[in-house]
């Protein structure tokens, strides 16, 4: 049987992943599971103080629009990330996939004003801080709640099966909710968006892990396509990894 694909991430993000993966790879068989729900809180501070914005997620990106919040340069941590901001009107300049190369990015550039970073509740990195440290004064705001989801019985049947199962993982938060649940007995390929995303995925058994080449969205789906042909290759000649 060819391998199944179990997509966890939010749902607008594991359709549009989805539908990726399946024009590269036709009709495969992919469940989605999304391990958490993005869901807008708080508010907005006075924006009229706020020349910029700093994103680093499309979440984020999504919240703040789902907030109100009005049109604003902004600095952003990817492609897909500035994608997004330019379709709801935003004026985006895009770093190369991670915090690192976004804060290398301003800080090179020094931009003037007040800048602001919304962000989820569960952060890994306090940019606001570091930029504000720098000279560059930033303040971070809480617009979104990464609520932890149950896995679907069609993703709890995939884990605990004895088929095999290329899993993205595109976060630590996401890894993180993926170690604490089912008992897994499916033949696992993994493929992690970051050495950070690796190491919380580690207490998952597996056949193979890889990462992506880039942590953003062009990479993984190149690495899962990979991935997925060799996982055919092997649970279809049984030659192992």
């Amino acid at each position: 049987m060819p391998p199944v694909i179990l997509l966890t991430r939010p749902a607008p993000d594991a359709a549009r992943f989805a539908d990726a993966l399946r024009a590269r790879l036709g009709e495969v068989r992919i469940v989605t599971s999304p391990v958490m729900q993005i869901d807008p809180v708080g508010a907005l501070p006075d924006m009229a103080a706020i020349d910029g914005l700093i994103f680093t997620s499309r979440n984020a990106v999504r919240a703040y629009a789902d907030l109100h919040g009005p049109a604003r340069p902004c600095y952003c941590v990817g492609a897909a990330t500035a994608d997004l901001a330019r379709d709801l009107g935003l004026e985006a300049r895009a770093a190369e996939g991670d915090a690192a190369s976004l804060l290398e990015m301003i800080l090179r550039d020094r931009p003037e004003g007040r800048w602001l970073h919304p962000h989820g509740v569960h952060l890994r990195r306090n940019l606001a801080d570091e930029l504000t440290s720098a000279g560059i004064p930033t303040r971070g705001q809480v617009v979104y709640h990464q609520a932890a989801q149950t896995l679907n019985a069609a993703a709890r049947a995939c884990l605990t099966g004895s088929d095999a199962l290329v899993l993205p993982v595109f976060s630590p938060r996401s890894a993180q909710l993926l170690t604490g649940g089912e008992t897994i007995t499916a033949r696992l390929y993994i493929v992690a968006m970051s050495q950070a995303v690796a190491e919380a995925i580690s207490p998952l058994p597996r056949t193979i892990c890889v990462i992506a080449a880039h942590p953003d969205a062009d990479s993984m789906l190149e690495s899962v396509v990979s991935l997925w042909h060799r996982a055919a290759r092997v649970e279809g000649d049984g030659t192992g990894a």
